[in-house]
C-alpha cells in the first residue's frame, strides 16, 4: 500500500475502534483520507490524532439518510479531486437479545445501520470509484454473516445482506475495474463508542472463535485485501480455519458448531 496522487480513502464508522484502526493505517502511507460519522466532534478527535496523512476531511452524518449521503460522499469526492481509490465500510451498530424481546424499531435500526448504510454509501461513491482505475470497495463484515447467530438475530441478517451485496457488486463491478470484498472478523474485544460502535458482545462462548483479536487485527486484514483477488477475507488463524470448514461441512455440523460457539 503506497501513496500516489489517486491514494484517496473514504471510511465511514471512522470514531470506532475498527475505523480509527484503519485511518491510522492509511494516514501512514501518506494517503488523502474522508473521515464519515455521526459525531462531529469524535471525527475531529480522530483526524488530529492522524500522522502523515496528505489530507484529512470530515464529515459528520446520518448514513440512513439517502439523501445526506448523497449529498456528502459527492462533495467528499470533490474535495478529494473527483477520484476514490478504496471506499471501507466501517460503520455498524449492534444490539443483542432475543428476538421477540427487541422491539421493530431496534430490528429496523440494526438493519439499516448495517446494511442500508454500506448499501447507501457504496451507491453514491460509484462515479466517483469508477472514474478511478483499479479501485476497491472493502466492506467490515462479520461471523454472523456465515450462520445466523442466537440473540443476534437481525443483525446476522444485516451482515448476511452485506456479505450477499459484495458478492453481487464483485461480479458487477469488475466491468467497471472496481474490486468488491468483505473482511470478516469474529468478535472483536474494542469498546462501543456509539453509533459507531464495533461489532463486540460481552464475553460469551462466541469468543471461542477468535480469543484476543482486536481492532488493529481487522485493519491489518483491510490492508491485505488491497493486494488480493478474493471476495471474503476471514480475521484470524483460527477463525479462518473455521470459516474454510464451513464451506465443506454438512449443513446439520456446522449448526451444531454454532450452537456451541453460541451457547445454545
Amino acid at each position: 500500500m503506497t501513496s500516489s496522487d489517486t491514494s484517496t480513502l473514504l471510511l465511514t464508522g471512522a470514531t470506532s475502534g475498527i475505523g480509527r484502526s484503519v485511518a491510522h493505517r492509511f494516514a501512514q502511507q501518506g494517503w488523502t483520507i474522508g473521515l464519515l460519522g455521526e459525531d462531529a466532534a469524535a471525527l475531529n478527535e480522530v483526524a488530529d490524532q492522524l500522522s502523515g496523512a496528505s489530507a484529512v476531511f470530515t464529515r459528520p452524518l446520518d448514513l440512513t439518510d439517502e439523501a445526506e449521503v448523497q449529498e456528502v460522499v459527492s462533495d467528499v469526492g470533490a474535495e478529494m479531486g473527483g477520484r476514490l481509490k478504496v471506499l471501507v465500510n466501517a460503520a455498524g451498530i449492534m444490539q443483542s437479545g432475543r428476538f421477540e424481546q427487541l422491539g421493530l424499531e431496534a430490528h429496523r435500526e440494526l438493519v439499516d445501520g448495517n446494511l442500508w448504510a454500506m448499501l447507501a454509501v457504496t451507491h453514491a461513491a460509484f462515479p466517483l470509484l469508477r472514474e478511478t482505475e483499479g479501485a476497491r470497495v472493502v466492506s467490515i463484515a462479520s461471523a454472523s454473516s456465515m450462520y445466523g447467530t442466537p440473540d443476534l438475530a437481525s443483525y446476522s441478517a444485516a451482515k448476511a445482506g452485506v456479505r450477499s451485496l459484495t458478492q453481487a457488486l464483485n461480479l458487477e463491478w469488475a466491468h467497471h475495474d472496481i474490486h468488491v470484498c468483505d473482511v470478516v472478523p469474529p468478535y472483536v474485544d474494542a469498546p462501543p463508542s456509539g453509533s459507531d460502535a464495533d461489532e463486540s458482545v460481552p464475553m460469551r462462548p462466541q469468543r471461542q472463535l477468535a480469543p484476543n483479536l482486536n481492532p488493529e487485527d481487522v485493519a491489518d486484514v483491510v490492508v491485505e485485501s488491497l493486494a488480493g483477488d478474493r471476495i471474503h477475507w476471514p480475521v484470524g488463524k483460527q477463525f479462518r480455519w473455521i470459516y474454510r470448514l464451513s464451506d465443506v461441512l454438512p449443513a446439520p455440523v456446522v449448526r451444531l458448531l454454532m450452537r456451541y460457539v453460541s451457547g445454545f
